[in-house]
This record gives structure tokens, sequence and C-alpha cells, in this order.
């Protein structure tokens, strides 16, 4: 269990702004004090069961067929900015399993814009 702490700058404007948690384990996020969710290692089928033409879906459920195999059920958590200073914020995750937030994929959040247009922003 560890516990990870940082800050960072509420981005301009009024478009949503979201975490992408990629790379994290099993925990809990915080924005300044309020809970923005749990995130958990739920994957969807592994890679090596998800051969095109081979799914069949009839009979008792099996998961070896979805899309996105081997990728988390979840990446994206929103922080309503609500939640947000206009300067400095903090992010606390409590890290249950092994999650690294140090990896170059994880720990980003994104802004988005009316969908579609292209506004999207990621930011470190």
């Amino acid at each position: 269990m560890a516990w990870y702490k940082t800050t960072f700058k509420a981005p301009l404007g009024t478009d949503s702004v979201v975490l992408d948690l990629l790379g994290m384990g099993k925990g809990f996020a915080w924005v300044n004090g309020h809970n923005i969710g749990c995130y958990w290692p739920s994957y969807m089928a592994k890679e090596d069961g998800c051969i095109p033409g081979t799914c069949d879906y009839s009979g008792s459920y099996d998961n070896k067929c979805l899309t996105c195999c081997g990728e988390p059920s979840q990446r994206y958590y929103h922080v309503p900015r609500s939640f947000m200073d206009e300067d400095v914020n903090t992010l606390v995750l409590l890290e249950e399993f092994s999650g690294n937030p140090s990896l170059d994929s994880g720990l980003y959040c994104y802004t988005f814009g009316m969908a579609g247009t292209g506004r999207d922003k990621r930011f470190k």
C-alpha cells in the first residue's frame, strides 16, 4: 500500500476535466479532499483471447471476445470544476495494489471542449 500526492494547476477555461489514471492499480483518488472515485484492475478479456473472427456469443457468458482486449475497463475519471481551486490543486492517491504514477502514460489531466471539435487538450 502506498500514498501518492502531487499538485497541479487548474486548466484554464470551462471545459470538462478528467484525470487519466492509466498505469495505476487499485485504490482511491481525491482532488482537494473530494473523492473522485475508486479505481481497480478490472480488465477486459486478455489479448490472447481476442482473435478476430473467433467470437461465439451463444451459450453461457464468456468474456474472451470483448473490444479493447487487455485494457482497463475504466481509465478516465471526471473531476468537477467545483472541486478545483483556480490556482493550486492537490491530487492524493491511495494505491492498494501495484500502480505506478511515474509511468509516462498515467496521471494526466485532460480538458474536453464540445464533442467532435478537436479542442481536447492534455497537460501533466
